[in-house]
Formats: structure tokens, sequence, C-alpha cells
């Protein structure tokens, strides 16, 4: 035999041709065996590390402690968030503070006068609206109580703090406060009626009584937290955005809005 000779006749476009296909031949294998290796997301990769860290924990010598019960647990909600799919990461409204959702709107619909039931002199307008007099205070509308304070509350007395359930102003915080006394059995989470008596004004009180927007943060204003008030505002008398808007409503519920004596915060 001639291998020399046979060599020779060898066709180079085809050894090219089979060396093509084999190639072909060889990817095809490694994209399909590739295909049936599961995806692993972030989610996955997250849950198995608590795990590797579960296991790592006991062969340390902890053993099954109670605190890995949680970390189970966010296995779990990992495993099952993956499985759901992508989650949106947009904030909610519940992540934001109360009082910055709180439109402060003057719209009386579904509202009553909370001095409707009191003999009350108007003064100045600060963080609230400050009156002097005597009678009840009632609720603006349907509300929760969310905070009430007797003593150390901050404030030249009591602290009654409320949340409305409806009406223009739903989500947003009212408080009454200094020369108040909290009606009978009244108590925080207790649900309340537009109307309803809430208090008892306490007649001469030395710094007289408050009420505006609550911030729903302790016995703060909405005025304070807001940036609107500070000491040197209470020392000028400026009127407040919080305590305008206040007064406002009271006005448009048929009550006496306050009086102002200084200029406007910005």
């Amino acid at each position: 035999m001639d291998t020399a000779r046979d060599h020779a006749r060898r066709d180079p476009w085809r050894e090219s041709a089979e060396r093509s296909r084999a190639r072909r031949d060889t990817r095809k294998r490694a994209v399909s065996a590739r295909s049936r290796v599961p995806v692993v997301g972030p989610r996955i990769v997250a849950a198995l590390a608590l795990l590797a860290a579960i296991a790592a924990g006991t062969l340390a010598g902890n053993g099954p402690q109670d605190s890995t019960l949680p970390a189970r647990a966010d296995v779990s909600a990992a495993l099952s968030s993956s499985r759901a799919g992508p989650q949106s990461t947009a904030p909610t409204a519940a992540a934001s503070p109360g009082w910055a959702s709180c439109p402060l709107a003057v719209a009386p619909q579904g509202y009553a006068n909370p001095l409707a039931g009191a003999v009350v002199k108007p003064e100045r307008i600060d963080q609230g609206v400050d009156y002097a007099g005597s009678g009840t205070l009632a609720a603006i509308g349907a509300g929760r109580v969310t905070y009430l304070a007797t003593s150390e509350s901050g404030w030249p007395g009591a602290f009654i703090e409320y949340q409305l359930l409806d009406g223009a102003d739903a989500g947003c915080y009212v408080y009454y406060a200094e020369g108040v006394i909290p009606a009978d059995g009244l108590h925080v989470g207790q649900t309340v009626s537009a109307g309803q008596p809430l208090a008892t004004i306490i007649p001469k009180y030395p710094s007289g009584i408050e009420l505006g927007w609550g911030a729903g943060t302790a016995t703060k204003a909405y005025a304070k937290v807001a940036g609107q008030w500070s000491a040197a505002d209470d020392h000028d008398n400026v009127a407040s955005p919080a305590g305008r808007s206040f007064s406002a409503l009271i006005a448009a519920l048929g009550g006496p809005p306050g009086k102002v004596e200084g200029s406007a915060a910005a």
C-alpha cells in the first residue's frame, strides 16, 4: 500500500467540513447540558448561604438553638419569594410618616365643630390654635385615639391625640393639649365618632388650651416636626402654616378661628 499516495488523494475541503461538523456537534452537546442546569437566582443563593451558616453553627457545637428558627423562616421566605418572581422595591405609603401624608385640607364635609360644646375666647395661632374658656371638646370626625397623657406630656398639662379615619383629612392627627381632662374611659386604641366628647376644658387654666394638627410622633405637633416652629417662632408669636390650616378648618366648621399675632412662618 502506497501510504503517501493515499494521503495525497484525500480531499482537504472534505476534511475541513468534517472538522467543522465535529465542532458544531460538541457545542450542541454543551448547550444541551447547560440548559438542563437549573438557574440559581440571588434569592436562592441567599437561602443556601443561610442554610450553610446554620449547618456551620451546628458543626461548631452550638446545636439546634431556638435562634435558628428565624433563620429557617427566612430561608422559607427567600425560597417562596424566588418562586413568586421579582418583587417591587418601590416605597409604600405605610413607609412614610403619617404627618407627611396629611393634606391639611380645609374641607368640613363629614366633620363636626370640636368647640360646639364649649364657650371659648380665641387667642393666638402658633403650632395650633390657643383658646381660653370652658366646656367640652369633641372629635372632629371618626377617628382612633393614638396618644393620651395627663402628666409629663411635654406640654403644660395633658395631651390627647387621635387620627382621623375618614373625610378629606383622613390619616391626619389632631391633638387637644394643656388645660384639658380626658373624657371618662377614653383610652389609646379607642375609636370615636364625629361630635363625640373627648375632653373637658379646665376653666381659667393658666395656659388655656391648644388644638391643632398632630404628628403621630409622641406628643409633637405637625408644625414642630415639619420644621415650621421653633423657640424663636414662639417668642415672636409666629403663626405656623399648620396652625393657620387648623384655624381655618375650625372656622369652616362654625367655630371661632384663632388670632394671627405675629408673622406667618415661611
